[in-house]
């Protein structure tokens, strides 16, 4: 069984560290889909298996130190698989529906009665 040591890694590019017009990617807002959820940092060089496989392998990958992931009882996930299992996402939940107000005055709000007239036959 082998294990990828950096499984989101791309290659890097020289950045020169004086200059001031590095463009920074997007950075977007996540949110957690399901309650009981926590989220943490890895620390320490402890061996901790993300709970989940990538996409094309077969086998668990390593949390690295520093990497933040979500974790519920014994199961810890990377964000990319946090991601693809739906608990992270990029909406906020919505709140229900707004309620529509009632006009004040009662002379414009319509009112059909016929059925007073029909039970009175």
């Amino acid at each position: 069984m082998s294990y990828a040591s950096e499984p989101f890694s791309a290659p890097q590019e020289e950045v020169d560290e004086t200059s001031d017009d590095r463009e920074v990617p997007p950075l977007r807002r996540m949110y957690l889909a399901e309650p009981g959820w926590q989220i943490s940092v890895k620390s320490g060089y402890a061996k901790e298996f993300c709970y989940m496989m990538m996409p094309g392998q077969d086998f668990y990958h390593r949390l690295l130190d520093g990497e933040i992931y979500v974790h519920r009882h014994e199961e810890k996930l990377c964000l990319c698989c946090a991601v693809r299992r739906g608990l992270l996402v990029a909406e906020p939940r919505r709140l229900r529906e707004a309620v529509v107000p009632l006009p004040v005055d009662a002379e414009s709000i319509p009112l059909d009665l016929g059925w007073l007239e029909a039970e009175r036959r």
